[in-house]
């Protein structure tokens, strides 16, 4: 009789040849055999992420996370299937958990996180902004037709005290002051939203290493910033700051909480920067 192990052995050899099906298949026999290991749990999330059963990755990862919570794979997985699901802010905050967790233990995966993070940011702002362009369609909606029933009542009016040249002036001038207006009311609205269409990420904002918007910036003994996970990753193979050529030990490196925040704060308002 096969074991938990070598079903999971089985699986891993078919999700090398991309045989997503067979290999889920495999981690559900293991999972059968022993439902305790949170690992069968995060290789058959994986595969199903794989084959776009986005539901069902949530529910493996979940099984995962209560068998152990720090499983980064199980919130990384559950992060990039929340995504798929059109549900940023959970994806978001499963993503940040992924992250953590992924510098903590010291993954290679911690920069692709930072990028779903990143992605799960973009996501939220594109929700953001389609509602906020809806109501101002609707917005300019009502105060059109409000702007359109005032011009009707005062031409009714006139027409009601007025007659022949008197009121065709009257009715062209009721016309031109309302057509004003409302040109008025929709390039207030045309310029607004072009606030939100800036179009250049400055500079400061960007890792020197990936050219990535920062997501977690630390700073150096020299005083350059780095992308953390991206750091942490030339670190490991190279043990110089990348632009001093100086040595450099990951616990030299600090925090940069302003920049931090900058950054943050210039994606709510441009989430579109994640793509630049």
């Amino acid at each position: 009789m096969q074991t938990a192990e070598d079903h999971k052995q089985a699986g891993n050899v078919l999700f090398k040849q991309e045989d997503y099906a067979g290999a889920v298949q495999e981690y559900t026999k293991a999972i059968i055999r022993d439902s305790s290991n949170p690992a069968y749990f995060t290789n058959r999330a994986l595969c199903r992420l794989r084959l776009g059963q986005h539901e069902q990755v949530l529910s493996d990862c979940d099984k995962a996370i209560e068998l152990s919570a720090e499983s980064m794979k199980a919130h990384y997985y559950k992060s990039q299937a929340l995504l798929e699901l059109g549900r940023p802010n959970e994806a978001l905050s499963a993503g940040r958990t992924a992250y953590t967790l992924a510098i903590a233990q010291k993954s290679a995966s911690a920069s692709a996180i930072s990028t779903t993070v990143l992605m799960a940011k973009k996501n939220r702002w594109e929700a953001r902004e389609r509602r906020r362009i809806e109501a101002e369609g609707e917005l300019l909606v009502e105060a059109r037709a409000l702007l359109e029933a005032a011009r009707d009542s005062k031409l009714a009016a006139a027409r009601a005290q007025l007659g022949g040249y008197e009121l065709e002036d009257e009715v062209d001038t009721i016309h031109h002051t309302y057509r004003a207006k409302i040109d008025a009311l929709e390039g207030a609205l045309g310029r607004v939203d072009e606030a939100f269409r800036v179009r250049t990420v400055p500079e400061y904002l960007i890792d020197p290493i990936s050219f990535n918007v920062f997501y977690d910036p630390v700073i150096s003994k020299s005083g350059q910033s780095y992308e953390k996970s991206v750091l942490l990753e030339h670190l490991k193979n190279h043990k110089f700051d990348p632009f001093t050529r100086e040595y450099l030990r990951p616990e030299d490196l600090r925090p940069n909480l302003a920049l931090r925040a900058a950054a943050e704060e210039f994606l709510e308002h441009n989430g579109w920067a994640v793509d630049a």
